[in-house]
C-alpha cells in the first residue's frame, strides 16, 4: 500500500496521533499481515510495532516507509504527539482502556475515515480480488466432477478448500456446501448429509489472495429436478441479472437491494428472500457499503460488492446465486466469470 494512504488518513482524522490496532486495518495501511502489529502515525513519523517473530520480515518489507520497532503499544507513551489520539471503534475493551490511559482520556473515534478509504478499491486491490476469484472458479469447477451420489457435504467442502490452498491461496471464509433440504439454510454448515438424486447443491466459496477476498455462490442440480425447483432457480437468476444490469454509482445501498426485492414481490416469492442482496468485499469478506434494506450509504465508483439474491423454502430447498461486481459511474463490471445458467449433473 502506498504511504500516501497513511498521510491521507492522518489529514482526514484531524488528530495529533493515530493508533491502529485491528489486523485488517493494519493490513490495509501497510500491506503487511501478522498476528501482532500496531501502527502509530504522527505528523512527522510512522511507526510499525511488532515482536521478534515478525521483526526481520517487517523490517525488510516496511523499513523504507515505517520505523519498525519491537515494542508493545502500552509502552509507547514517548511516541505519542499532541493531545488527541485517533482510535478505532472496533477494538476490545482492554485495548480501549490501554489507549485511553495513553491519551489521558483524549481519544477520538476515526474508524469512519478508515472505512471511507477502504471502500474505494485501488487497481492493485481490484487485481487481488480478481486473482482470488480465478482460484475460486478453479475450485468450483474442480468440485463438479466430485459430486456423485453418496458423497457428503463435508467431503466436497474439504476438497474445495484443498484446491484453493493448492493454488497458493487461503480460504476467505468457511466454505458453505449444502445438499437438498440443507440448501434452505442460507449459511448451512457442511455435514455428513450425502448427495441424493433430485437434490439442489449450494456452494458458497471464496479464496483469499494476498489478503483480499473473493466470494461466489453457485447452486446446481443433481439428477432429476422438479418443476418448482426450476421455477425458483429462474426467479433467482432473473433477479440477479436485473440487479447487475441496474446497479450504478450514486445509488443508495437500500435502492440496490430493492431492485431484487421488488422483483420477488412481483412474482410472489418475496417471503422466501430472507437476507439482503449483498455486501462489500475486500480485505474482510464483509466490509463497506452493503446492499441491504436499511443501507443509506451511497455506492461509489470502484467499490466492490456482492450481488447474491436467494430464495429459501424451509424443509425443501433453497437457491442462491452470487457474483462480485465493481461499481462504475453508470453500470458495473462483473468480476465473476463463472457460468450461472442452470447446471444439472
Amino acid at each position: 500500500m502506498d504511504m500516501d494512504v497513511c498521510r491521507r488518513l492522518y489529514d482526514m482524522a484531524e488528530v495529533d496521533t493515530i493508533i491502529v490496532l485491528t489486523s485488517s486495518n493494519t493490513k490495509y495501511l501497510t500491506g503487511f499481515s501478522s498476528t501482532n502489529c500496531q501502527l502509530i502515525l504522527t505528523k512527522d513519523n510512522s511507526y510499525f510495532l511488532t515482536d521478534m517473530r515478525y521483526y526481520l520480515e517487517a523490517q525488510e518489507k516496511l523499513g523504507k516507509r515505517f520505523e519498525v520497532l519491537c515494542r508493545d503499544i502500552s509502552s509507547c507513551k514517548d511516541l505519542i504527539c499532541g493531545k488527541t489520539i485517533g482510535i478505532e471503534s472496533d477494538i476490545s475493551y482492554l485495548e480501549f482502556k490501554t489507549l485511553n490511559a495513553l491519551a489521558e482520556g483524549n481519544t477520538v473515534e476515526i474508524s469512519r475515515h478508515i472505512d471511507n478509504l477502504r471502500a474505494i478499491k485501488s487497481a492493485y486491490e481490484i487485481n487481488c480480488i480478481k486473482r482470488a476469484q480465478i482460484v475460486t472458479d478453479k475450485a468450483y469447477k474442480a468440485a463438479l466432477p466430485m459430486l456423485k451420489e453418496g458423497v457428503s457435504e463435508i467431503e466436497i467442502a474439504a476438497y474445495i478448500e484443498y484446491v484453493i490452498k493448492k493454488n497458493c491461496c487461503n480460504v476467505a471464509f468457511d466454505s458453505i456446501v449444502a445438499f437438498g433440504e440443507h440448501t434452505a439454510s442460507p449459511h448451512a454448515h457442511p455435514s455428513q448429509r450425502t448427495l441424493k438424486n433430485g437434490d439442489f447443491i449450494t456452494m458458497d466459496i471464496g479464496a483469499n489472495c494476498d489478503g483480499y477476498c473473493s466470494d461466489m455462490t453457485r447452486t446446481v442440480g443433481y439428477g432429476q429436478l422438479g418443476d418448482r425447483q426450476l421455477e425458483i432457480y429462474g426467479y433467482v437468476l432473473n433477479s440477479q441479472n436485473l440487479a447487475i444490469k441496474n446497479l450504478k454509482a450514486g445509488m443508495k445501498g437500500k435502492e440496490g437491494d430493492a431492485i431484487a426485492r421488488d422483483y420477488f414481490k412481483e412474482v410472489g416469492v418475496e417471503k422466501y428472500f430472507t437476507h439482503s442482496l449483498g455486501h462489500g468485499v475486500g480485505i474482510d469478506i464483509h466490509e463497506g457499503v452493503g446492499l441491504t434494506p436499511r443501507e443509506e450509504r451511497v455506492l461509489l465508483p470502484d467499490m466492490v460488492v456482492t450481488v447474491e439474491p436467494g430464495l429459501y423454502i424451509d424443509g425443501e430447498f433453497g437457491v442462491r446465486i452470487e457474483d462480485m461486481v465493481q461499481i462504475k459511474e453508470n453500470s458495473v463490471i462483473n468480476l465473476t466469470d463463472t457460468d450461472k445458467q442452470i447446471t444439472i449433473l
